[in-house]
């Protein structure tokens, strides 16, 4: 499977991760705090109402397993106004997260928005914090990733090395995908994800080159099988 140091499991979860007002952890926290994945992709408030999902103290239980937090914000494919991406990214930086999830991005096929997302990567990083950036489409220019750190693909990470000359001139360290049961991934894949074809996909993707990967049914839940799924593919990356 190449190089092993590159096989991260990380979790994308946009259900509550607090059980609470006060921010005391829920169920959803606790499990994925046992099972350890080197990232976490989540809300920081969560759905009316509206709390702070990540908590001081969901906060430190991650911390404690050693699991670096990123927080979702909407970019509308370069579209929605800078200055609000900015100020809403800005509410997140001063706490204690790793970095941002950007999702909707535009993918870099020419350079209408280079500058847009020049800008959100290089006030990221001033913070000293990561970028993720999520198109959700493998064909990519290769210049977006000038402005990320991670580039998210989401269900399209089998093509991501077969239609990108330049995917071979990045570790894989830089690339990340998911499999899931969420409607319309029909696309993707012609099967339903269980633990069997969980533990496959994340292995097959770590063996192409993506050193990123998370299955799972739906994003706002946690599968009954998480624990084990983590737990098998964890071992096997070790």
């Amino acid at each position: 499977m190449g190089d092993q140091s590159a096989h991260h499991l990380y979790v994308i979860y946009y259900g509550w991760l607090i059980s609470n007002e006060s921010g005391d952890p829920g169920p959803a926290a606790a499990a994925i705090a046992a099972a350890g994945p080197a990232a976490m992709i989540g809300f920081y408030y969560t759905f009316e109402p509206k709390y702070i999902n990540f908590s001081a103290q969901v906060c430190s239980l991650f911390e404690g397993a050693q699991i670096k937090m990123f927080t979702y914000i909407d970019t509308d494919y370069g579209q929605r106004p800078l200055s609000m991406v900015i100020a809403e990214a800005d509410q997140y930086l001063a706490q204690g997260i790793a970095g941002i999830f950007f999702d909707r991005v535009y993918n870099f096929l020419d350079d209408c928005h280079t500058a847009y997302y020049q800008s959100l990567y290089t006030h990221v990083h001033n913070h000293g914090k990561s970028v993720i950036v999520n198109t959700g489409v493998a064909q990519s220019g290769e210049a977006i990733m000038d402005v990320t750190d991670v580039l998210m693909v989401e269900h399209d990470w089998r093509e991501l090395c077969q239609i990108n000359p330049w995917f071979v001139n990045y570790p894989s360290s830089r690339f990340m995908g998911n499999s899931s049961n969420e409607p319309g991934t029909e696309r993707y894949f012609n099967y339903q994800l269980n633990l069997t074809m969980a533990v496959r996909d994340t292995r097959e993707a770590w063996s192409q080159g993506i050193g990123w990967h998370y299955s799972t049914e739906h994003y706002t839940a946690l599968p009954a099988w998480f624990l084990a799924y983590a737990h098998r593919v964890k071992r096997r990356a070790q």
